[in-house]
C-alpha cells in the first residue's frame, strides 16, 4: 500500500514539469494571439487616421483655394453708400395774394452702389437710390416722410461702364455722374445723372471732356415725313489745373447745347373756344414746367392753352477756383459765369435775360471727426441764362429768374457722420415779376432752411 502511494507521488512529481511547461506554452500562445490582434487593430486605426489626415489636408487645401478665390472675386467689387435725414423749413410767397406760407417736412435719402473691376481697363458702376418723390423727379433723390407710411420708391441712380484704354483717357457709357467740372454754384442740380456718353482726357495740368447725352427721344411716326425731334445735351469743356506751392488754381470753359428745344410745347390745357387746343407737351419739361424759363402762347390765340419755350439754349460757361491752405485750414474760393447765346428778348420788356453768375467761399472741411466747415455764396440767374431742367431744385424754389445768398455750416462729430445746416435767402421773380391785380410785383422773398444728418458706410 505504502509502496503504491509512493510510486503515485513519484509519478506526479515526474509529470509536473511537463505539465507546467505545457501550461506556460499555452499562455504564451494566447498572449501572442492577443498582441497580434491588438497590433492589427492599431494598424487599422493608424490607416484610418492616415486617411482622415489626407482628407483633412485636402479639405484644408480646398478651403485655402476657396478663400483665395473669394478674395480674388471680392477684390473686384468696392461697395459704398450713404444715408441722409433732413428737416426742412420753407417760407415763401408763391401766390397772387403775396401771403407768406411756411412748410415744414422731414425727408430721407438712401444711396447704395458698387464699382466692379471687369478687366484691367474696364470697370462698371451701379448705384440705386431713393427716387425723387412720387413723380420720380430727376432733380431729387429725396423721399418725404408723412405720406401715409407708404413704401418709398427706389430707382437706378447710376449704371455705366468706364473704359480706360490708357491712364489719361476715359470713356463712359450709360447713366453716369455729371462728367464736366463744376463749382458749388447752383447752376446744376447735383442729383442729375446724365444718360449717354462722355470722353474725358487728363494729362498733366490739362483736362478736357466731351459729352453727348439724351434728354428725350422722340419720333413722330404719324407725320408725313416721319420727323425726329430728339432733345439732347451736347458739348465739351477744356480746363487747366495749376499747382502753385500749396495753392491750386483751376480754370475751365465749357459749352452746353440743348438740341430741338426752342418753341417746344411746355404744357397744354384743354380750353373751350376757337381755336381748340392742338398741341401736346414735350416730355423734356418735367412736370410740364420750365422752372423759370420764359414761355409764350404758340397757337395764336389766348384760348389755345398751348405754352411753348421762348428761347433756345446754347450755354457758354467759365469758372475759376482757388484752393489754398491757411495754416492747416483749407480755403476754397470760386467764381462761376454762364451765358445763353440763344436767349430771345422778353416779349414785353425787350430785354435778353441771358446771364448768370455766382461766387462763394468755403473755409475748412467737415470730414474727419471733430472737424468743421463754414461757407457762403451769392448767385443770380436771369430767366433764360440756365436751362431750367438743370437748375438746382433748392435755390430759389428750383427756378431761374432768382438771386440771393446761401450760408452753410457743418460739423463732423464722429467718423463717417456729418451734421450740415444750409440757409437759402433768395428772391424770386427778379425780372418777370408776378401779377397781383393790375400790378406786377418782383423780388418775392424766399427762405429755406435745411438741417441734415449725413452718414456714410
Amino acid at each position: 500500500m505504502n509502496k503504491t502511494v509512493t510510486l503515485a507521488v513519484l509519478a506526479v512529481l515526474a509529470a509536473a514539469p511537463a505539465l507546467a511547461q505545457e501550461t506556460t506554452l499555452d499562455q504564451v500562445s494566447k498572449d501572442l494571439a492577443e498582441i497580434k490582434a491588438k497590433n492589427e487593430r492599431l494598424e487599422a486605426e493608424v490607416e484610418y487616421l492616415k486617411e482622415q489626415t489626407k482628407g483633412q489636408r485636402k479639405d484644408s487645401a480646398k478651403e485655402a483655394v476657396d478663400v483665395e478665390n473669394l478674395k480674388t472675386v471680392t477684390s473686384k467689387f468696392v461697395w459704398s453708400g450713404d444715408f441722409r435725414y433732413r428737416n426742412e423749413q420753407i417760407e415763401t410767397a408763391p401766390n397772387s395774394s403775396l401771403e407768406e406760407h411756411t412748410r415744414g417736412r422731414d425727408r430721407i435719402r438712401l444711396r447704395l452702389g458698387v464699382t466692379a473691376k471687369i478687366n484691367d481697363t474696364v470697370s462698371g458702376r451701379f448705384q440705386i437710390s431713393t427716387a425723387g418723390g412720387a413723380t420720380n423727379d430727376p432733380r431729387s433723390t429725396n423721399q418725404t416722410l408723412g405720406e401715409g407710411w407708404s413704401r418709398k420708391t427706389i430707382g437706378i441712380d447710376l449704371a455705366y461702364i468706364d473704359w480706360k484704354p490708357y491712364s489719361a483717357l476715359s470713356v463712359q457709357l450709360g447713366k453716369m455722374p455729371q462728367p464736366w467740372l463744376r463749382t458749388t454754384s447752383y447752376f446744376w442740380d447735383g442729383d442729375i445723372t446724365p444718360e449717354g456718353a462722355a470722353v474725358k482726357f487728363a494729362q498733366g495740368k490739362f483736362f478736357a471732356t466731351a459729352y453727348y447725352d439724351w434728354l428725350n427721344e422722340r419720333y413722330n411716326n404719324s407725320a408725313t415725313n416721319q420727323t425726329r425731334s430728339d432733345t439732347k445735351l451736347v458739348g465739351g469743356q477744356l480746363g487747366w489745373k495749376q499747382p502753385i506751392g500749396s495753392t491750386t488754381l483751376t480754370a475751365a470753359a465749357g459749352y452746353f447745347k440743348v438740341t430741338n428745344i426752342q418753341d417746344e410745347v411746355v404744357s397744354s390745357t384743354a380750353l373751350a373756344g376757337t381755336p381748340a387746343t392742338t398741341c401736346a407737351a414735350n416730355a423734356t419739361f418735367f412736370n410740364n414746367s420750365t422752372n423759370g424759363n420764359l414761355t409764350y402762347d404758340n397757337n395764336g390765340a389766348a384760348v389755345s392753352g398751348c405754352t411753348a419755350l421762348l428761347s433756345g439754349f446754347e450755354q457758354v460757361n467759365a469758372l475759376v477756383q482757388l484752393d489754398v491752405l491757411i495754416g492747416s485750414f483749407p480755403l476754397t474760393v470760386f467764381a462761376d459765369y454762364m451765358q445763353n447765346t440763344k436767349a430771345k428778348a422778353h416779349l414785353v420788356t425787350g430785354e435778353k435775360l441771358d446771364t448768370a453768375y455766382a461766387a462763394g467761399v468755403t473755409f475748412n472741411k467737415a470730414g474727419n471727426p471733430k472737424t468743421w466747415e463754414i461757407g457762403a455764396m451769392y448767385q443770380q440767374a436771369e430767366a433764360d441764362a440756365v436751362f431750367g431742367q438743370f437748375h438746382d431744385s433748392d435755390f430759389g424754389d428750383g427756378k431761374t429768374d432768382t438771386n440771393g445768398f446761401v450760408i452753410k455750416a457743418g460739423y463732423a462729430p464722429a467718423a463717417n457722420w456729418t451734421i450740415m445746416g444750409t440757409l437759402f435767402l433768395n428772391d424770386l421773380n427778379n425780372d418777370t415779376g408776378v401779377a397781383t391785380g393790375a400790378a406786377i410785383t418782383k423780388d418775392l422773398d424766399y427762405k429755406r432752411l435745411q438741417l441734415d444728418l449725413n452718414f456714410k458706410f
